[in-house]
């Protein structure tokens, strides 16, 4: 396995284990505020540190995969040039 192959494969890791955790912290906190609702008739602080922290996820997979985007045009063009 070339070093590439590792690090393509190491990446999809690390990707594949943080949508994991962020699916965790989503519905722990979408469930305890719709607990926090059934009982108190009101969301409380879980639903805004839920919009955020999904706001924070996917702009950071947005900036990720522009970046990748990025590295792979550029691959593309070095090997026009050769």
């Amino acid at each position: 396995m070339t070093a590439t192959k590792k690090e393509n494969k190491r990446k999809q890791k690390k990707e594949r284990s943080s949508t994991y955790g962020f699916l965790f912290y989503s519905v722990a906190l979408f469930v305890w505020a719709l607990y926090d609702f059934v009982l108190n008739d009101k969301t409380g602080w879980q639903m805004p540190i839920l919009l955020i922290g999904l706001a924070i996820y996917l702009w950071s997979k947005v900036f990720y995969h522009q970046q990748l985007v990025k590295q792979l045009a550029e691959t593309k063009n070095s090997f026009k040039k050769t």
